[in-house]
């Protein structure tokens, strides 16, 4: 995915905004889970594998 840089000088648009979408969502269920960001890391890969084997 090196393709995709999230940085905001370098990417707009949809691309951008679901960034930081995901990103909100990740602190606010780190937040109430008490997940430290390893365990976050490893949901996005469990759901991006599920993505990969089954599509969206």
């Amino acid at each position: 995915m090196s393709r995709f840089h999230f940085d905001d000088t370098e990417t707009s648009g949809i691309w951008w905004s679901t960034n930081v979408s995901i990103r909100d969502l990740c602190v606010e269920l780190k937040d109430d889970t008490r997940c430290d960001d390893n365990e976050i890391v490893e949901l996005l890969r469990s759901i991006a594998i599920s993505i990969e084997e089954n599509g969206l």
